[in-house]
């Protein structure tokens, strides 16, 4: 009993003296240049771990990755070997990656280990005001996150995880989900609010556990009519996702302006920045899906100036595009163009807005994009 209020009081010392410490600095963050676009990666590879061109493929192009779930499944039954294995194999290539693991701060998901022991605890299963539980298209169980004990067992994963020398950082996917307002009618206005502090509570307890030298990563950023969230969790936090520029719910030019604007702004407090964007086509579409993969990757060309543009009118230091249509490996992620390898240089000015049309100029190249038609013009001034 003295032992467990021991380990207690020393939990409570360590989330205080991160509480008050904590300061956003970017020593821990991967290493970062304007000398070419800034490529983030986001995937999970079905079926099995990476082969070695693909990891030297992403080992060579970025610093920055995020390993999904389901990496490595069926072959992995478990989501965190398969994440552990593939991070030693990228730092190994490129000792400079910073490598993610994914963790859904929500949704409770069969593909990790840590799913045996949620199953085990029915009181940590969120249930709606009437007493159903709340499932996620009828299968998903979801986390009560206003339970303590879910918070601790949920920061422990995350902690034990992130022991792993090879894995940079935890990467918290739903938190727009959960705050949803619509989900007041489904929980309870008490039960919505309660929830919404335990959110905020998981992200500065997992601090507490992991320490101020890992990332913590948040999806994201909604700048819809119905859900804007903007930067809504900035204490404890190292990096945000914009997760649907130009596509699902974010096609209007309000939106659209909108998540640019939100991106340099998170960029200028100091905050990594993943600009998701897509080129008019997601794994949804089965039409698309359908298509051969030359032909999808014709079509990801052919939109990639106006995505590729939009996200250099806001982008800031540590911010970083990822452009595929899925989050699987085979959904566009080993596609690569020829203007993330031309020379791009400092912006030399900060984006300027002119109604819909934005434009920023760099050392080598010059921005202009019309949202209100989704057309844009990327001059690059020197050629290689």
């Amino acid at each position: 009993m003295k032992l467990a209020a021991l380990h207690k009081s020393s939990f409570l010392i360590a989330l205080f003296t991160v509480y008050t410490a904590f300061s956003q600095n970017d020593k821990h963050y991967p290493k970062f240049n304007w000398d070419k676009v800034p490529v983030a990666f986001h995937f999970g590879k079905k079926g099995d771990l990476l082969t070695k061109s693909e990891a030297e493929f992403i080992a060579a192009r970025s610093n920055f990755t995020v390993l999904e779930k389901a990496h490595g499944y069926p072959k992995y039954k478990y989501s965190e070997e398969a994440i552990a294995l593939d991070a030693k194999v990228l730092k190994d290539l490129n000792p400079d990656m910073k490598v993610v693991f994914y963790w859904n701060a929500f949704l409770d998901y069969n593909m990790y280990k840590a799913h045996e022991d949620y199953q085990t605890k029915s009181d940590w299963w969120l249930k709606t005001k009437t007493g159903e539980l709340d499932l996620k298209d009828g299968k998903l169980k979801r986390y009560d996150l206003s339970n303590p004990e879910l918070r601790d067992w949920w920061s422990n994963v995350a902690k034990d995880n992130l022991n792993n020398e090879n894995i940079d950082g935890v990467f918290f996917d739903a938190l727009v989900q959960v705050t949803n307002p619509r989900n007041k009618q489904l929980w309870g206005a008490e039960k919505f609010d309660a929830i919404q502090q335990g959110l905020k509570d998981l992200i500065k307890e997992t601090r507490a556990k992991i320490g101020d030298d890992k990332l913590i990563v948040y999806n994201g950023i909604r700048s819809t009519p119905i859900r804007n969230s903007e930067n809504d969790f900035p204490e404890f936090t190292d990096a945000i996702m914009i997760e649907h520029f130009g596509y699902f719910n974010s096609k209007t030019k309000e939106s659209m302006l909108k998540d640019i604007q939100e991106m340099e702004k998170a960029g200028k407090s100091g905050k990594i920045v993943v600009f998701k964007t897509w080129p008019e086509n997601a794994w949804v579409n089965k039409a698309f899906m359908a298509k051969s993969e030359k032909e999808k990757a014709e079509i990801a060309k052919e939109h990639l100036n106006f995505a590729l543009a939009s996200f250099l009118a806001g982008a800031q230091k540590h911010s970083y595009i990822s452009y595929n249509w899925g989050y699987r490996l085979g959904m566009g992620s080993l596609l690569w163009y020829p203007e993330f390898d031309k020379p791009l240089g400092k912006p030399l000015n900060e984006m300027q807005v002119d109604g819909w049309i934005l434009t920023r100029n760099y050392e080598h190249a010059n921005i202009w994009v019309d949202l209100e038609n989704k057309k844009a013009t990327i001059d690059w001034k020197t050629q290689n």
